[in-house]
């Protein structure tokens, strides 16, 4: 009995990239243009839980960034960062929601932001220095979205 309330509620197994790509599409010619002008930056971010047995879950991280000027592409970067996670036997459904869309993908993002960032410094730009993400609020955020969705069909 004590060892079972010794077993975390999650154990992250592996984690790895599930898919990867940096397009550097108007290079040469987007550095000088990035000398004058400052590029607009989009960063999306979602969070991919498949259940793939009783208990254990794989989770993907998907960062999407790009930068234009105006309409000249500077970069397009895209990553699925995952993990494969164990959860302990008799965890709740809300934990179990709260372990897999908040606390994993916290896990994963500093790795997956270091992958960016090389990506970018990579190609030629200054790196991609994400900011933290709150998962905690993304995923309220959403549960409140499909919530709103599923009260208006």
């Amino acid at each position: 009995m004590a060892e079972e309330a010794a077993q975390p509620p999650l154990t992250i197994n592996t984690q790895y990239v599930k898919d990867h790509s940096f397009e550097n599409p108007n290079a040469p010619s987007i550095y000088g243009t990035m000398r004058t002008e400052k590029p607009d930056l989009n960063v999306s971010v979602e969070v991919t839980p498949t259940q793939l047995q009783d208990g254990v879950y794989e989770v993907v991280l998907g960062l999407k960034a790009s930068a234009k000027i105006g309409e000249t592409t500077a970069f397009m970067s895209e990553l699925d960062y995952a993990a494969v996670v164990s959860l302990a036997p008799g965890v709740s459904e809300e934990m179990r929601e709260r372990l897999v869309m908040v606390e994993v993908p916290r896990h994963l993002f500093p790795f997956a932001r270091a992958i960016l960032a090389d990506d970018t410094r990579d190609g030629g730009f200054p790196p991609l220095m994400m900011s933290p993400i709150d998962f905690a609020q993304l995923y309220l955020s959403r549960k409140a979205r499909v919530e709103d969705t599923a009260g208006q069909a």
